[in-house]
């Protein structure tokens, strides 16, 4: 009896040949034959039926030098028969990420699962086969903007998203702060001279603010003065700018702050304006109001506590650097960057959610924890934060944390009550989860814990 192939097979089938050969051709050559490509798919049965494909024409061609993993989570019945990750691979799901990086495999195909926070620096191709959007789509492609060795260009093939499309998911994250990709340090001066042109700092005050902040020998007893020399800015910020030149503002000093942080690592500019702007406006952009917060932020006990800045006086001048680690690697301003588990990170994880779901009877996967990442990147976005993480001794910090984090995680998961609930309800599984993402927090902020 004759078979049919209907519509979709057909253009999965022709997709997994311009997969092949186009990885073939262009990509695997790239790094000495040691490159990776990753293709995503919109649902596990689209990530299984993907795999069968490219599975297929590879072997209907003969080829030796490609060789295809998929990932998801869960188990997944497809015409009858029930399809696992181990299973298609043949090896435990936490010995993928090793497995891919060896020289055997070099085609992935996901469902969801390593999208996002996936970090493999030998990616140099993406088949996108799923609509994208937002944020999710930075992150997405982000997975190729990783270095390595020889590595000097990448390859996106895109089936289903228009340039357009892509260019206005990330047009949110990049408009202004363009300058960020550009590691060329006099950029930081490009930086703060639009700063200036706004009328809204003033030298003198910027001064008197960094005199007080450094002899002052109990902070809480000077936060209402140096509260108080930062908010004549934020005066001329409310009366000088409209809303349009003020969010201008707010992007243009988030860039200087973090351009400045990400070059002191590296270079010594051995200018002490930058370096005392640096200071004064890690105060103002925590007060600056904001559509979201009219009234702006407040000024919280580790702004006047943290150890962000080592400073000694010598004679006349005050030195404001940045503390440097010679020994420390450098970290790329890439606020969507991964920060991959690492196996004992991923033991921790599984331990939790067995644990959880032993003891609560539910079925929370590893991708429903890994959601908590998510408010870990929103404590690590917020410049202040990552300043104590990165400068300051861990168990002086995690109190801090642990409740910045919960409060962070219920305010995210306030619409998603079996999330909140499993947050809150069991304690041990909290502190368990808490205390993996502190590690996790301290590590992305540059500094092993």
């Amino acid at each position: 009896m004759a078979r049919f192939i209907d519509f979709h097979e057909t253009a999965m089938i022709q997709k997994a040949e311009v997969i092949v050969e186009h990885f073939r051709r262009h990509a695997l050559p790239e790094l000495a034959g040691q490159a990776k490509a990753m293709v995503v798919t919109a649902s596990r049965e689209h990530a299984i039926r993907t795999h069968q494909a490219i599975m297929k024409y590879i072997s209907d061609n003969g080829y030796t030098d490609v060789t295809c993993l998929v990932a998801f989570s869960g188990e997944i019945s497809i015409d009858g028969q029930v399809y696992t990750e181990p299973g298609i691979n043949g090896f435990a799901e936490t010995e993928l990420p090793r497995q891919f990086d060896g020289g055997l495999y070099n085609v992935l195909v996901v469902a969801e699962k390593y999208q996002t926070g996936f970090d493999q620096p030998k990616l140099v191709a993406m088949y996108v086969d799923r609509r994208l959007n937002g944020l999710q789509a930075v992150q997405t492609l982000a997975r190729l903007n990783r270095i390595y060795p020889g590595k000097n260009r990448t390859y996106i093939l895109d089936f289903r998203n228009t340039v357009e499309e892509i260019q206005a998911a990330f047009k949110p994250y990049y408009n202004v702060t363009q300058l960020e990709d550009i590691s060329d340090p006099n950029q930081v001066y490009n930086l703060e001279a639009r700063l200036k042109a706004f009328g809204v700092l003033d030298a003198a005050e910027i001064d008197r603010f960094v005199t007080r902040f450094l002899q002052a020998s109990k902070r809480a007893d000077e936060r209402p003065v140096l509260e108080g020399i930062v908010r004549q800015a934020v005066t001329r910020f409310n009366e000088n700018l409209n809303d349009d030149d003020q969010e201008e503002f707010r992007q243009v000093l988030a860039s200087f702050l973090r351009f400045y942080s990400f070059i002191a690592q590296v270079v010594d500019l051995g200018d002490t304006d930058l370096e005392k702007l640096h200071l004064y406006g890690t105060w103002l952009k925590r007060i600056l109001p904001t559509r979201q917060a009219p009234q702006g932020g407040d000024v919280t006990d580790d702004m006047l506590e943290m150890a962000a800045f080592r400073l000694q006086k010598e004679s006349e001048e005050q030195d404001a650097s940045l503390g440097k680690d010679d020994n420390q690697a450098l970290s790329p301003i890439d606020r969507f960057g991964a920060n991959p588990y690492t196996e004992e990170e991923s033991k921790t994880l599984t331990e939790i959610i067995t644990s959880f779901n032993a003891r609560h009877g539910t079925e929370f996967s590893e991708e429903d924890y890994i959601r908590f990442e998510a408010v870990n990147n929103d404590i690590l976005d917020d410049d202040i934060w990552a300043e104590m993480l990165r400068n300051n001794d861990p168990r002086d910090v995690r109190p801090r944390f642990d409740a910045e984090f919960m409060r962070r995680a219920i305010q995210a998961f306030q619409r998603d009550n079996a999330m909140r609930n499993a947050f809150m309800q069991d304690q041990e599984a909290r502190n368990m989860l808490m205390g993996l993402m502190f590690q996790r927090a301290v590590r992305g902020a540059g500094r092993a814990t």
